[in-house]
């Protein structure tokens, strides 16, 4: 079995951290932007209050993964995986209803579609022996206790 390198091994959770916490901030922001909040991001959206109970949600969990995280929780790569999972979907949802309506227009479009492709970068370094091994997942954490 190969085993990572403490350098890529930190390489990989850095990356993976500071990824988390970016998504989070931005779905907080995107839920406050969609409440109708003034926040001053060049750009103004359409009061949409199911889009900021969804972005909400998600922010919500991501935030919760991010400390698991930091935290060193056993329960972390299990949180950071269904905040994941939970956030695709609705990113996916979001991508949807904007297709089928000109609301939130091309800064909407651009923030789906870039949020989409972070969160499956950190389902793919979560997926990662390194990132599993750290967050309590491997099969090595498992047999030791």
């Amino acid at each position: 079995m190969i085993k990572p390198t403490t350098r890529h091994w930190n390489t990989v959770i850095t990356v993976m951290s500071v990824l988390i916490v970016a998504e989070t901030i931005t779905f907080l922001l995107a839920t406050l932007v969609h409440l109708g909040i003034p926040v001053p991001l060049g750009f103004t959206q359409p009061q949409i209050i199911p889009a900021a109970i969804v972005e909400g949600l998600c922010g919500i969990f991501l935030a919760v993964s991010a400390y698991a995280v930091f935290a060193h929780k056993t329960w972390a790569w299990r949180v950071a995986l269904a905040a994941h999972v939970f956030a695709v979907a609705g990113v996916l949802l979001g991508i949807l209803a904007t297709i089928r309506s000109s609301a939130g227009g091309e800064p909407n479009f651009i923030y789906h579609r870039g949020i989409l492709g972070v969160l499956i970068v950190v389902l793919v370094l979560l997926a990662t022996p390194p990132a599993r091994a750290a967050l309590g997942r491997s099969h090595r954490v498992i047999q030791k206790g």
